[in-house]
């Protein structure tokens, strides 16, 4: 296990704000499109092994 010099709480808490200021809209509003049918949004597990979420992504992109 390798600790970095930034693991620590203040540090997860201020990139936990920066996804729910930043990412979390985005995801919302892609999803949105999408469901108007005005784009293309996709979701991918990467919790899955890369090898299968490669595979995932060569196939959408196909």
């Amino acid at each position: 296990l390798v600790v970095r010099d930034d693991d620590k709480e203040e540090t997860v808490r201020a990139r936990l704000g920066v996804y729910h200021e930043q990412t979390a809209p985005l995801i919302e509003y892609y999803g949105k499109e999408a469901a108007a049918g005005n784009t293309k949004y996709l979701k991918f597990d990467g919790t899955l092994p890369v090898a299968e979420v490669s595979a995932a992504l060569e196939k959408a992109l196909a």
